[in-house]
């Protein structure tokens, strides 16, 4: 396959991953020197790092977007109302007209100073900030466009390389017949690496030549329904001095077909949400039982008692009473008078 067949063969669309949904674990580093605001940045404790689900809809002649969900979990790190481990903690959904987020509010550590609501926005159209940044997301789709309903360019014309670009076999740790991509020009060392057809799935793309970072760097892959999926993978999405932005590793676990027409695109809000509708700024409230609020009181009054500082000058109060107590008692055991005994 020549240069100028490969960079056509990667342009079509990927489908493979329509009707299913995808589970993986994430771990991220989030970078802001310089201020540079991601979405993990912003969600570092309910969206950077646990268990992912993707779902990703199919096209329908009634609609212009695709439906799509993702789903975070993490630990649940003692949430005094509720016992679901993992712990739903982020997920955003649209079912190609509406699109709902929700931002769960932590608890585990509440102490009653604060707002104990979750947050939620429902905005007409395909509005997923997390969607967008997500690794797996950037591996997998080479064609956002068709998700989320911006109209496509048809009258791009293609620009044959011809001898600038060169292509050969290349043995990868993913692949032993992988496609490697490079210049032919000595002086540029930027190269790609690909996995052979029907995929053509990036599996390396360097930063900076030509030692420099790997933005894409796949070592694994897994194969579902006679395709090839990434199965462990690092994204890096940073600012050239590696000083702003995000790092993704991933890990499928694994990859399910759903159907599309009874899934559940918009979960409903949890117990506890207060939501906006983005549209006309109106907000609405799910409760909590009284169950889980007086739960929740409870907790929130346990946990001011244990880091009140009246907590620590009772504690340092009954030390220094044992501590006199000790010293008395060793006083009078010395120079209490003895019988002698011959």
């Amino acid at each position: 396959m020549s240069a100028d067949e490969l960079r056509r063969a990667k342009a079509v669309p990927r489908t493979c991953f329509y009707s299913k949904e995808f589970r993986y674990t994430i771990e991220t580093e989030s970078r802001t020197e310089h201020g540079g605001a991601t979405f993990f940045s912003g969600h570092l404790d309910i969206a950077a790092n646990g268990v992912r689900t993707l779902a990703i809809g199919k096209p329908s002649p009634d609609r212009s977007y695709i439906p799509v969900r993702l789903m975070h979990y993490q630990k649940n790190q003692g949430e005094p109302h509720i016992d679901d481990d993992p712990l739903l903690t982020y997920f955003e959904g649209t079912d190609g007209r509406a699109s709902h987020s929700f931002l769960r509010k932590l608890l585990f550590d509440f102490e009653g100073r604060k707002a104990v609501t979750s947050f939620g926005n429902a905005s007409v159209g395909h509005l997923l900030p997390a969607f967008h940044q997500d690794p797996l997301v950037s591996l997998l789709v080479n064609d956002v466009a068709l998700i989320n309903g911006t109209e496509r360019t048809n009258d791009v014309e293609f620009v044959p390389m011809g001898d600038k670009l060169q292509t050969e076999w290349f043995e990868h740790e993913a692949d032993p017949k992988a496609i490697r991509m490079s210049a032919t020009d000595p002086g540029d060392q930027s190269y790609v690496v690909f996995t052979s057809q029907p995929e053509l799935l990036l599996l390396e793309r360097r930063e900076s030549y030509p030692d420099g970072p790997l933005q894409v760097d796949i070592s694994e892959l897994m194969t579902f329904d006679g395709f090839r999926y990434p199965k462990k993978a690092t994204y890096r999405a940073v600012t050239p001095d590696g000083k702003s932005g995000y790092i993704c590793s991933i890990e499928m676990l694994d990859i399910s077909e759903i159907d599309v027409d009874s899934f559940e695109w918009i979960p409903p809000w949890p117990a506890g949400t207060e939501w906006a509708r983005i549209k006309d700024g109106k907000r609405f409230h799910v409760p909590y039982s009284d169950m889980q609020l007086a739960m929740i009181q409870q907790h929130a009054l346990a946990n001011a008692r244990a880091n009140s500082p009246q907590s620590t000058t009772s504690w340092f109060l009954f030390l220094n009473l044992g501590l006199m107590s000790l010293i008395i008692g060793m006083a009078v055991y010395r120079f209490w008078p003895r019988s002698e005994t011959f």
